[in-house]
């Protein structure tokens, strides 16, 4: 016997994403059950030529903080995951990648969102002259030994940045952390152009 489908409606929305609750069939006595659904999205972590990670420093009102992250955003209708990886690192750093490298995708809340996250590695980022940056956003050239440092002391809030470590050395056989740029750069290079 199969499961019939959860049947959703809108219970809140706003421009970036929507809130959904479960119609029960009224035969069931369950509660009712909400979802975040929002457009699929991108995460880069940026690296320049120099080998340091490109990361963007901005106040996020859910935390009532300032955040170091890297940069992600949605996806605009009909924009493929790569155009969008690099239309969000240029927004909101100024930075244009040389390589962007995609290292898979998934969801980051299996429990709650529907959307997808497509996880990019990008090579060689560099300024664009004249760029502008969104606002409340400033970027941050981090050194690696300085965020492996942030790691250690638990201060790497953002997961996702891990999970991209993590793909790199999986995917790539490379250690973001440790490992030369000139390396880093062959491989990724190796693996774009086999794609």
């Amino acid at each position: 016997m199969g499961r019939q489908p959860i049947r959703y409606r809108v219970a809140f929305s706003t421009p970036w994403f929507e809130i959904e609750e479960s119609i029960s069939d009224g035969a069931s006595e369950m509660q009712p059950y909400y979802r975040m659904t929002a457009s699929d999205g991108i995460i880069c972590l940026p690296l320049t030529p120099e080998g340091q990670f490109l990361m963007i420093r901005q106040y996020r009102p859910s935390l009532d903080a300032e955040t170091l992250e890297i940069p992600a955003g949605a996806m605009d209708g009909g924009e493929s995951p790569y155009s969008a990886a690099h239309r969000e690192v240029l927004e909101e750093t100024g930075y244009k990648c040389g390589l962007m490298c995609p290292l898979g995708s998934g969801r980051l809340y299996l429990n709650r969102c529907t959307q997808r996250e497509h996880l990019f590695l990008g090579i060689d980022a560099v300024a664009v002259a004249g760029a502008s940056v969104e606002a409340g956003i400033a970027p941050i050239l981090v050194s690696r030994a300085s965020f492996h440092e942030m790691v250690l002391r638990d201060e790497m809030e953002q997961t996702a940045v891990l999970s991209l470590i993590g793909l790199a050395s999986a995917k790539l056989g490379i250690d973001l952390i440790r490992d030369p740029i000139e390396d880093i750069r062959r491989r990724v290079q190796e693996h774009v152009f086999r794609e």
